[in-house]
């Protein structure tokens, strides 16, 4: 018999992390999380809940095996991250947005799109904002915004600005807008325009109000790869936008450039997707149900910094602003 050099464990471990998955949604669908602040008797959460005891104990079992929960004798309780971010009592719960995000990314269908091929319809209109529902992720999307990004971006520019400046920000395909809203906060002398598609833009508009920043932030609704952006920009956010810009890119770019002042800046967040299209295994897989259906996006990182350098942008060349950045995945450019 051959010697067999290859182990089939990769397979099964892949099994194992779907199965692991599906408890986490299913942990979410129940709101278990939100019963389990402190260690509580698995039978005051069936009370409470209405759910079945015996199942609900194999449940939590389940849970606390796979890290999610402890336990002690028969009373459970939520590890910090879980009770942080999957407790609907706590201010960053994100378990909406989990779901949904598994919910837009589900390759439930692929087997469908790899036989017949994508949606003729999605092919031929190659638009993003008729696959996906951008407004419920824009929406969802604020808490984890709140998760480390806005902190991290606002420190960084402290490197950049001064608070008491007079600055002008452009939040590109901004989704709620936070980004921009956070950063008016933070300097009191600044403006703040997001851009988003119309089916999106009243999403901003209500935040706006609801922080009193009405007055000091614009919300633009259009198609900004074809409508004007605005200029006088002092940075420009473009955060996962330059994707919706593929067979126009250099347009584009010329576009962010003369929307910037002289030595502007623009914080780019791309998707680093290497020029065969198979890494990072995030972008690649996690956009690959709407590329079945039949959308053509995403641009490899090496076309995104060519033509940002063929249109006049430097990378910003300051390590302790590099290394903030690169916890984002992005990079900071400065025109030329």
């Amino acid at each position: 018999m051959e010697q067999i050099t290859y182990s089939p464990q990769c397979f099964y471990k892949r099994v194992q992390h779907y199965k692991e998955a599906q408890l986490l949604f299913a942990a979410i669908e129940l709101d278990v999380f939100s019963h389990l602040e402190g260690f509580t008797h698995f039978k005051t959460v069936a009370s409470k809940t209405g759910y079945h005891e015996r199942n609900l104990r194999l449940f939590l079992n389940g849970l606390v095996a796979i890290g999610l929960i402890e336990k002690q004798g028969d009373n459970y309780k939520n590890t910090p991250v879980v009770d942080c971010y999957l407790n609907q009592n706590r201010d960053l719960y994100l378990g909406e947005y989990i779901l949904f995000r598994e919910e837009m990314t589900a390759l439930t269908h692929v087997r469908e799109r790899v036989k017949n091929g994508p949606v003729q319809e999605t092919a031929k209109h190659n638009k993003g904002v008729e696959t996906y529902d951008f407004y419920k992720l824009a929406k969802l999307t604020v808490k984890e915004m709140y998760a480390g990004r806005v902190q991290s971006f606002l420190k960084a520019l402290k490197c950049l600005f001064n608070e008491e400046e007079t600055l002008k920000i452009l939040d590109l395909g901004g989704g709620p807008g936070i980004m921009a809203m956070e950063f008016v906060k933070q300097y009191p002398r600044a403006l703040g325009v997001v851009f988003e598609h119309p089916s999106v833009s009243p999403l901003p508009k209500t935040l706006a109000e609801e922080m009193g920043l009405e007055d000091r932030m614009e919300v633009l609704s259009g198609d900004f790869t074809i409508d004007e952006i605005g200029k006088g920009y002092d940075i420009i956010i473009a955060s996962g936008v330059l994707d919706f810009a593929k067979g126009s890119l250099d347009n584009m770019v010329a576009k962010l450039y003369h929307a910037l002042k002289p030595c502007g800046y623009l914080y780019l967040v791309s998707h680093d997707v290497n020029e065969d299209h198979t890494a990072p295994k995030e972008s690649i897989v996690g956009w690959l149900s709407g590329h079945l259906e039949g959308l053509d996006v995403l641009l490899d990182k090496k076309s995104v910094c060519n033509a940002l350098e063929s249109g006049g942008f430097k990378e910003l060349d300051k390590t302790d602003i590099k290394g903030m950045m690169e916890s984002l995945r992005g990079e900071i450019y400065i025109k030329g």
